[in-house]
């Protein structure tokens, strides 16, 4: 398995599409290996690349092979990302008995924009989901442009309401965060989403309007939203995924592990690159990166890209 430095730019698996570095984009790769090990833990890079036959079984084998424990640790992936694919019910719970069974700790879920992601994996991924602790569960979500209607919500959010294992430590330790979740462009009723954040359980947070702050004990979703009050729902049923639009181009801000847990305690997952600690400063949206006396800017500073969904 290829071995990546700790700010490598993430590679995606969009054939076409585009990611960046802060605000530099680069072009995804739609080729080379889809498990790969970094110092954060295993990526899985399997966007767009699991519909060819024997692809998905491939997949679980190198992942079977690859999570080990080490010096005690939990087996980690810092991010799996099996987005825009037409997985099957029967793959989707594969993927999910064997994290189970391998008790993996997988930082962030990027499963958005596939059109066979319905309310029967919801409800998979929500048994998956009782089954987590505090030390394993994910701190990112990813379930934009899927199949999810309001039973599929009602159910994924019941295994986060009965449960205690939200809010999660801040890896700094003087902090805890609700789960990062996207569900923009389902099929939910805006009204049982609000019904949600009423009771205090879901938070909306606003993309791009400063720090994520820490959790304040009762919210234990933190619900990415565009403006206050609107949850950007489709109206009426999921299409048939033979139907369904194509999949979007992506542009991804992401970096090899993310660099979204701040030394100042605050986390900016999935939509704000940038990672304080002690006397050093990086920042991928200014595209800076100082320790010490050294200090690193590109040459040109492209226009910044949009959110991962």
């Amino acid at each position: 398995l290829a071995q990546v430095p700790e700010r490598r730019a993430e590679l995606g698996a969009a054939s076409g599409a585009r990611v960046g570095v802060g605000s530099l984009p680069i072009t995804m790769a739609s080729t080379g290996p889809m498990v790969l090990k970094t110092p954060q833990g295993l990526e899985i890079k399997g966007r767009r690349r699991l519909d060819n036959p024997g692809a998905f079984e491939k997949l679980m084998e190198d992942i079977q092979n690859n999570l080990h424990q080490k010096d005690g640790q939990l087996a980690q992936i810092s991010d799996l990302d099996i987005s825009q694919n037409k997985l099957s019910l029967e793959q989707f719970e594969t993927l999910f008995t064997q994290l189970g069974a391998q008790i993996t700790k997988v930082l962030r879920f990027r499963l958005f924009g596939c059109p066979t992601l319905t309310d029967d994996v919801a409800r998979i991924m929500g048994d998956y989901i009782r089954l987590l602790t505090p030390e394993t569960a994910p701190a990112e979500m990813h379930l934009s442009d899927c199949a999810i209607t309001t039973d599929g919500f009602l159910t994924l959010i019941s295994a986060l309401e009965e449960t205690e294992i939200y809010p999660i430590p801040h890896p700094g330790g003087m902090k805890h965060a609700a789960l990062y979740l996207r569900l923009e462009n389902n099929y939910i009723n805006e009204s049982v989403i609000q019904e949600k954040i009423d009771t205090g359980l879901i938070k909306p947070l606003q993309k791009g309007k400063g720090a994520r702050p820490g959790a304040d004990g009762t919210t234990k979703i933190d619900l990415v939203v565009r403006d206050l009050g609107k949850y950007q729902q489709k109206q009426g049923d999921p299409p048939a995924p033979e139907d369904a639009p194509a999949p979007k181009d992506v542009y991804d801000k992401h970096c090899n592990n993310s660099n979204s847990w701040q030394g100042g305690n605050s986390w900016q997952g999935g939509w704000k690159q940038s990672w304080h600690g002690g006397g050093q400063h990086w920042r991928g949206g200014g595209q800076s990166w100082q320790s010490g006396g050294q200090s690193w800017r590109p040459d040109a500073v492209q226009p910044a890209a949009a959110a991962l969904p």
